[in-house]
């Protein structure tokens, strides 16, 4: 769907987040007089509320309704809103037509060539990677979709490369053609959102589907994606014989040139990112010269395992961006479990944490303190494995209090770390405003913390 199919429909835009307002910027630009109406279920930002027109833009909060939304023709869904919700299943029965931000992005960009990066975990740090690098080698490139800036608010400008990062929620009934697809790894994630395990890989995979014309790049040490893909001849793996392979310190391509890892990218699971990379750009003949040098100016990610810094000789480390109990593992893999208070817990989705409970039988962190909503839940997972940290396994109420608890069960030398493997709603913005509390929590002074 194109935008000048919205011209003459009565379109109304739902949820208000980063993508809504994209929309809603756009549809402002093109057809200024047009009439638009949002519905959100909570109250839409001071600031996207204060640049509104009072005139033409009508804003309703709160709950959806059925009969008030199948007065339109089209529903421009933001990402965040799950299409398999009652009452989107409702409006897509009475034959309302749906549309997204990314739909819109790609049907008004034919011609873009597109590095699409999805995946259970690492997608971001992936993205920013490939961007950084693409940047080394001299090629123009802009970094968008569910890191950074939206698609739609994008120059599209000289730009030869697109890299996006793509969630299931955008994924879920995205209509597009990407140029490249990259799934990085495929686990249990957002079952509350997509209904159950299965939809959720489904829709994670439909990004094989959409680039099947195209370039499927996947991770063949996956089990999950080596097994959905396996019939897919066309797909090409990294993690296999004649590919790059992820080690614990570093890659290893075909020809037997070793990458070692750079400070900024610690652990295997960065090492999966990286081989991913170095694939893609193999696949499409790109050349980053000297790089390692390259590779030695990336930074990272904030709230990615970043170091924010150490108070009264105990480091304090930010891991905010981790929404799952791997991401939980990985950073605990990469740190170690020695001397480590880890702050645990946040939204429930209703992931089995069971798993992750045995894989802290050999390494378990000095402290486990856990956090609402789902911290009661991780608690009574973690007792019922026998899991028993020397300093204790504990439950709070807030973030603040967590640090405070975890600064006098900390060690000398000792590391707080926050990953808490869970999303940050209802009690946080989103996961950077989590880290940014967690920051000033810990009494961390401005400027003192280096990317780790």
């Amino acid at each position: 769907m194109l935008f000048n199919d919205l011209q003459h429909a009565r379109v109304a835009i739902l949820g208000m987040g980063r993508e809504g307002q994209a929309v809603w910027r756009q549809l402002r630009k093109r057809f200024p007089e047009k009439p638009l109406s949002i519905f959100t279920e909570s109250a839409v930002d001071d600031d996207i509320a204060r640049q509104l027109d009072s005139r033409l833009d009508e804003c309703h909060a709160g709950p959806f309704d059925v009969a008030e939304l199948s007065r339109f023709d089209v529903l421009v869904r933001s990402a965040g809103i799950s299409p398999y919700r009652a009452e989107l299943r409702q409006l897509r029965a009475l034959g309302l037509q749906f549309t997204s931000a990314s739909e819109l992005w790609f049907a008004e960009n034919p011609e873009a060539k597109t590095i699409c990066i999805s995946g259970t975990m690492g997608k971001s740090t992936t993205a920013a990677l490939a961007s950084h690098l693409l940047d080394c080698a001299g090629v123009s490139n802009c970094l968008a979709g569910n890191i950074g800036r939206p698609m739609l608010d994008c120059e599209n400008g000289d730009i030869d490369w697109w890299i996006i990062e793509l969630s299931s929620y955008q994924l879920s009934d995205l209509k597009a053609v990407p140029g490249v697809a990259l799934l990085l790894n495929l686990s249990e994630e957002h079952v509350d959102w997509h209904g159950g395990v299965d939809q959720y890989h489904a829709d994670k995979l439909k990004l094989a589907e959409l680039a099947a014309g195209g370039t499927v790049i996947a991770n063949y040490s996956d089990p999950v994606l080596a097994a959905k893909l396996a019939e897919r001849a066309a797909v090409s793996w990294f993690n296999h014989a004649d590919a790059w392979m992820a080690g614990d310190c570093g890659v290893t391509g075909a020809s037997g040139v070793y990458v070692a890892a750079p400070a900024s990218l610690p652990g295997r699971h960065n090492m999966q990112n990286l081989a991913a990379v170095l694939t893609v750009f193999d696949k499409l003949g790109i050349e980053v010269p000297r790089l390692e040098e390259a590779l030695s100016a990336f930074t990272g990610l904030p709230h990615r395992l970043q170091l924010i810094g150490e108070r009264e000789s105990v480091r304090y480390v930010d891991d905010s961006i981790s929404t799952t109990p791997m991401s939980v593992s990985a950073a605990l893999q990469t740190l170690g479990h020695e001397g480590v208070i880890l702050l645990l817990g946040g939204m429930d989705r209703g992931l089995d944490w069971n798993r992750f409970a045995m894989e802290l039988k050999d390494r378990t962190p000095h402290a486990i303190i856990t956090l609402p909503d789902n911290g009661p839940k991780i608690f009574d997972c973690l007792k019922r494995a026998g899991i028993e940290p020397s300093a204790g396994l504990h439950q709070v109420d807030n973030l603040a209090d967590a640090v405070a608890l975890a600064r006098t069960l900390a060690p000398e030398k000792g590391c707080i770390l926050l990953s808490p493997g869970a999303p940050s709603f209802p009690f946080f913005r989103d996961f950077e405003d989590r880290g940014n509390q967690f920051k000033k929590f810990a009494g961390i002074e401005k400027g003192t913390w280096s990317a780790h």
